[in-house]
């Protein structure tokens, strides 16, 4: 008898190219398509997920100087992948994360689209977005200054 699934049968993921294909309930929205370019272009493994995401979440205690202020699974996640699954880099993506925001509380405060300075910024031309990555992976961001008003 083999492991059973406690997903509904909708969910259940197909093999692909042979592979026996399993899921977390980290991966349980994607489809088996964004599962499999995960594991190859992510390395990311079902299998050990939850050990990766641990690691990363044992590091914590290395920085008692930053406020970790989530450190649940999915959001561990997003920087393991961000950083294709290199637990060491992905902690320092988490702690700078926090430390920006630490070192920077007024910004994050009323940090909504609504926000009358936030509008503002986004009629005057910011943020752009360019649609290649820099060579660590991470959006990169434009300020057109051409279309800034410094007179607001």
């Amino acid at each position: 008898m083999g492991p059973v699934s406690f997903l509904p049968k909708h969910q259940k993921l197909s093999t692909l190219k042979g592979d026996s294909a399993k899921m977390t309930h980290l991966q349980a929205g994607l489809s088996p398509e964004t599962i499999e370019k995960a594991r190859l272009e992510l390395n990311e493994n079902p299998d050990v997920l939850h050990q990766d995401i641990q690691q990363v979440r044992d590091m914590i205690i290395t920085r008692p100087d930053i406020g970790f202020l989530r450190t649940d699974d999915a959001f561990i996640l997003r920087f393991l992948r961000a950083r294709k699954f290199h637990q060491a880099d992905a902690f320092r993506l988490l702690a700078q994360y926090f430390q920006y925001r630490q070192l920077n509380l007024d910004m994050f405060k009323n940090f909504k689209a609504d926000d009358p300075g936030i509008k503002r910024a986004l009629i005057d031309g910011f943020p752009g977005v360019l649609e290649n990555r820099d060579h660590y992976g991470r959006k990169i961001l434009l300020l057109f200054a051409a279309n800034w008003d410094q007179s607001r």
